[in-house]
């Protein structure tokens, strides 16, 4: 079992779009509606989201 969205509990796929909140909270794009752009980190694809920061690959491996 993978990662899943902080919302709908739907484990990512690597070209799904998601937003990283300041709470490193991984939500689909289309489930993070109503959060406010200011807790907003990062929005791109799960693949690189993952990448990018230390955490995300440390649970995927």
């Amino acid at each position: 079992m993978g990662i899943c969205c902080g919302e709908c509990h739907v484990e990512l796929k690597s070209d799904d779009y998601v937003t990283l909140d300041e709470f490193s909270t991984l939500r689909h794009t289309y489930c993070g509606y109503d959060l406010i752009a200011e807790l907003i980190k990062d929005i791109g694809t799960y693949r690189n989201i993952k990448t990018k920061y230390w955490f995300s690959r440390e649970l995927t491996k």
